[in-house]
């Protein structure tokens, strides 16, 4: 039998090592055998209950091609003591060959974590450490674990620049591995471009603007990261683009959990593929292809199709995504 407990203070690192986790567990195994996935925050009060007991009825079924099961529950902190009965009988004789993995926020009620620590639960706490020495070492595990390698220069950087909002870490661990991949080992020169001075803007704080139709916001972004010299309006262009293919990459296939989102979208990174499937469910297939479209014709204006400043170009580009965002965003409030 396999219990694991991933505890912290932000979701976006708990969901980082909940990625990590299960992508070793299932290893080269059938994901779509092998893997199936609860999450108490996505579903009502009411609907709870019966989401754990789902969870633990496919933590009792045994695989009928003999494989080990991989099951998830996810933000155990969302239940009520009478809602978790069934899940504190199933931790008192757990299935041998189920791996059960359960996420949590904050602290547990004490029934729940007897419960767990008697059935022997492998605990990961995702919270870094306050004191800097510890946080160094932190740093660096999770560098490691990502197979990125970065001389001590960059690494100081990263930490500089991130301060106390370590949670960022994952994204920009998901940003740097696919910009340069993990055989070469970076620089300081290699992560600069991504971390700017601090307070610089971050491609996901463009990008998030736009998806939520704040124009006003999406266009002070701009402006900083043009007039920063930061971004040069074709690296900008670039971003755009990676980011609005991903949300194309979601239009058709049957997704059935995250995990299939990120292989889709080629992210590692959970926090990532879910917050692409909420924006691509959020917008629709005929906003992210008028989206496209408004790129392609952008693209061309850049290249010399207009007589205008690339900066005004770029404005008039991000005003009219965020206004396809700001409909989508009208349009869901009305449902």
């Amino acid at each position: 039998m396999t219990v694991y407990l991933i505890t912290g203070s932000d979701a976006r690192l708990i969901s980082a090592k909940l990625t990590d986790l299960t992508q070793e567990l299932v290893g080269d195994g059938d994901r779509n055998i092998m893997y199936e996935s609860h999450d108490l925050e996505s579903v009502t009060s009411d609907e709870r209950e019966t989401a754990i007991a789902h969870a633990v009825t496919g933590a009792q079924t045994e695989s009928l091609f003999g494989d080990q099961r991989v099951v998830v529950l996810r933000a155990l902190h969302e239940a009520t003591v009478d809602q978790l009965k069934p899940l504190i009988k199933y931790l008192e004789q757990p299935l041998d060959i189920t791996h059960l993995v359960i996420t949590a926020e904050g602290k547990l009620a004490k029934s729940t974590t007897d419960a767990l620590k008697n059935a022997g639960a492998t605990t990961f706490n995702t919270t870094p450490p306050s004191r800097k020495n510890d946080l160094t070492t932190w740093f660096m595990e999770q560098f490691t674990e990502s197979g990125l390698k970065l001389d001590a220069s960059a690494v100081a950087a990263i930490i500089s620049w991130l301060g106390q909002d370590q949670a960022r870490l994952p994204s920009l661990i998901d940003v740097l591995s696919s910009t340069y991949g993990t055989a070469k080992k970076l620089a300081l020169g290699d992560v600069e471009p991504f971390l700017g001075e601090q307070g610089s803007v971050l491609p996901w704080d463009l990008t998030d603007a736009i998806d939520k139709g704040d124009s006003p916001t999406a266009l002070a972004m701009l402006r900083r990261m043009v007039r920063g010299g930061e971004y040069h309006p074709l690296q900008i262009m670039s971003l755009l683009h990676g980011h609005y293919t991903k949300l194309m990459k979601l239009d058709g296939p049957d997704i059935r959990n995250t995990q299939d989102a990120m292989s889709i979208i080629g992210s590692k990174s959970d926090f990532q593929a879910k917050k692409y499937v909420s924006t691509y469910q959020r917008l629709g297939t005929r906003n992210v292809g008028a989206a496209v479209q408004l790129l392609a014709r952008a693209d061309i204006d850049l290249r010399g199709g207009k007589d205008l400043e690339e900066e005004l170009i770029l404005e008039i580009l991000i005003a009219r995504l965020s206004r396809l965002g700001g409909v989508a965003r009208r349009v869901t409030s009305r449902r």
